[in-house]
């Protein structure tokens, strides 16, 4: 028996089209919140950039892929990345004017802008910060960087210089830095041992790369329509896109509507 679910909100919940979760879905979510199933959102997004949520009420969110999390209005977790690996980003990011997002517990800045960056910014419906140097947040705690670089920059520049922290791309021309042993799955332990789930009794849906691990941590993982092969080989079930409703459809054929 299901009794949470986790959601991943771009491409999963919020299409890339409309910006919007779809009529359709969000009945479902009330639906399903009227059955008793606990609800939560598991992103890479700050708790400060989800505003395409429509204000419904969910358990609880799982943020910047498990290293702040919030149940019921409270912060319950946050994990800041090394300061040697934080401290190596800025200074690449900046020496070499690589856009970057930094992630902080309550603000977020960038330190400059591009066509790429604001490409991006309006895929996901984003206003773009202003644009400050990040040296000033050498040697403070940052939660997570979003750097725009490719995977072979990623690969040959970036990993190098980090040595307790790891990337999670879920787009191909940016990628999230977490700290280590931090992952969407690991938040969803903590908020289901908050209540007593156990993993069988949960269902995770996503579409990107940092989805992988919570799509196999849950008893029922469901990948997106418009997930890439990656992320849909690892699931349990490959619904429609998120433009079809691929949520609702899911929901429907796994017996919980």
């Amino acid at each position: 028996m299901i009794k949470a679910i986790f959601f991943d909100i771009d491409g999963t919940l919020v299409s890339f089209r409309t910006h919007q979760i779809s009529k359709a879905t969000i009945d479902t979510l009330y639906e399903l919140k009227s059955r008793g199933i606990r609800l939560f959102i598991a992103s890479g997004r700050h708790l400060l950039i989800m505003d395409n949520l429509s204000g419904f009420p969910f358990d609880g969110y799982v943020c910047m892929n498990g290293s702040l999390i919030f149940d019921r209005g409270e912060m319950i977790y946050s994990r800041p990345l090394d300061s040697a690996d934080a401290d190596a980003v800025i200074t690449l990011a900046e020496e070499n004017r690589i856009p970057c997002v930094l992630f902080a517990e309550k603000e977020i800045v960038i330190n400059c802008h591009t066509e790429l960056t604001d490409r991006v910014f309006e895929m996901i419906h984003l206003p773009k910060p202003e644009p400050v140097s990040l040296l000033r947040y050498l040697g403070k705690p940052v939660s997570q960087f979003t750097i725009f670089i490719d995977r072979e920059t990623e690969e040959k520049t970036l990993l190098p210089l980090l040595r307790h922290s790891v990337t999670a791309r879920w787009h191909p021309e940016f990628t999230d830095i977490d700290p280590e042993n931090i992952s969407k799955a690991e938040g969803i332990s903590r908020v289901i041992e908050r209540y007593g789930i156990r993993r069988e009794e949960v269902m995770a849906f996503g579409d990107g790369g940092n989805d992988i691990e919570m799509i196999e941590y849950a008893g029922i993982g469901v990948a997106m329509g418009n997930a890439a092969p990656d992320v849909r080989s690892h699931a349990d079930y490959v619904t429609s896109t998120v433009d079809e409703d691929g949520i609702v459809n899911a929901v429907r054929h796994f017996g919980l509507l």
